[in-house]
């Protein structure tokens, strides 16, 4: 009996993507619009190694990232490297790297591709593309309110409409006081509390009492204290002893600033916005989907003070957030918010006579460089199939170049979304198209 063959398996490797033309073309025009959006502040695009030094990311990325979802090898000379799992510390390298020769403010901006290794689930993979907008070198709260307020345009120049979104802020110096003040905690067990905070909502009630029981002095006396913070306003945090009143006073001004400029609906406050990384002194924020069916965060971010600490004696403060693009796919998708994509861009051209295949190539040269993309075909056939082709690969506009066309120097357009057709003369034919695209 003869050996079946064995084939490698065509699925991508667990919790990772193949982008098919469609799936790249949604990911092209996603990207474009943060890209427009970022650039319309003056921001400035950068990208670095995906690649780095492991130690890059012991120093600088939270230790849940490092001891669990870092992919880590060592190479062939012997160094001990790791695939980025965020961008931060690679930006904070580079900055570190010239920030004497950088004028500041810095304006930057990066959408790199990211691994982590961990369960994949709605709305998580293990490798992913994030939007990373940042700012350097300006201390005052007006870098909060221009980092807010680009997060809030990149959805508004996607069509979000009001009440999809939300945006929470808070501010560590709130939850730092508050766990050390409050609830009188060492240092070393601030940290542990934060980090359950932190992911509260993922677990249920009773995990979360039980793991938080073991780090507090007087749980029966404290966990009431805690819940009672998490659902404090600005005005009731007063209660609290010992809160950092600088704090509070600067979160009132940055949401009366930020209200004042028309995203008074998006925005409040909330102190159980924690953010995981280490890395954050100030400011944070969260930027939540309303969507019952994805209420979850969608990004979020906050102040840094000093990140380039490790690299270098400067002092540099920072703010920045970051957009990863499959929870915000997600969310474009749940309100309908993605305009068809089809590739009305590029005009088809099936081959009707073998004779008049050089006057296609000449044709379709003409269009292109009049700025209009084409696809020909390089095979007569019947009419109906090639239509079929450009049916399926998802073309509105369809020219037909035949001896009597070439003769009159004229074309036949054909509009598949629409179903007519129509005769143009060949030298009105490029911006006809361009008026047709446009519509």
């Amino acid at each position: 009996m003869e050996k079946q063959k064995s084939f490698l398996p065509t699925a991508p490797y667990k919790g990772t993507r193949d982008f098919y033309p469609d799936d790249m073309r949604f990911r092209n025009w996603m990207f474009s619009v943060m890209r427009e959006t970022v650039q319309s502040f003056g921001y400035q695009e950068y990208d670095g190694p995906i690649l780095e030094s492991f130690d890059l990311y012991k120093a600088k990325s939270g230790e849940e990232i490092v001891q669990r979802q870092l992919y880590d090898f060592t190479d062939k000379g012997d160094r001990h490297v790791a695939i980025r799992p965020e961008m931060t510390p690679t930006l904070a390298r580079m900055v570190a790297g010239e920030v004497r020769n950088l004028a500041k403010p810095i304006r930057w901006f990066s959408i790199p591709n990211l691994w982590r290794y961990e369960q994949p689930g709605k709305g998580r993979l293990r490798e992913h593309w994030q939007l990373n907008v940042d700012l350097f070198g300006v201390n005052s709260y007006r870098a909060e309110v221009e980092i807010i307020l680009i997060a809030d345009s990149i959805l508004k120049k996607f069509g979000a409409p009001a009440g999809s979104y939300q945006i929470k802020i808070s501010h560590r110096g709130i939850l730092d006081s508050f766990l050390s003040n409050s609830l009188s905690l060492p240092s070393e067990k601030c940290q542990a509390v934060s980090k359950l905070l932190d992911k509260k909502a993922k677990i249920s009630k009773e995990v979360f009492e039980q793991e938080l029981r073991p780090l507090l002095s007087n749980p029966d006396g404290q966990i009431p204290l805690i819940y009672a913070y998490l659902e404090s306003d600005l005005e009731s945090l007063s209660r609290f002893k010992g809160i950092n009143s600088e704090a509070v006073e600067f979160i009132g001004r940055l949401s009366a600033d930020l209200k004042s400029l028309g995203i008074e609906k998006q925005i409040s406050f909330d102190p159980s916005i924690i953010r995981g990384f280490d890395y954050y002194t100030g400011c944070i924020f969260e930027v939540f989907d309303t969507n019952p069916e994805n209420r979850r965060s969608l990004y979020g971010g906050g102040r840094y003070d000093n990140l380039i600490g490790l690299f270098s004696n400067d002092q540099l403060s920072g703010i920045g957030f970051g957009l990863g693009d499959v929870t915000f796919r997600s969310f474009l998708e749940g309100h309908g918010l993605v305009p068809d994509l089809h590739r009305n861009d590029t005009v088809f051209i099936p081959v009707m006579e073998e004779s008049l295949f050089p006057e296609i190539l000449k044709l379709a040269y003409e269009l292109r460089s009049d700025g209009i993309n084409v696809e020909t075909m390089l095979e007569s056939g019947k009419v109906g199939k090639q239509i079929q082709t450009a049916e399926k690969k998802g073309y509105r506009f369809v020219l037909f170049l035949g001896e009597s066309e070439v003769a009159k120097q004229e074309i036949q357009l054909k509009d598949l979304k629409t179903g007519t057709q129509s005769v143009l003369s060949r030298k009105d034919l490029s911006s006809k198209l361009k008026d047709s695209m446009l519509g």
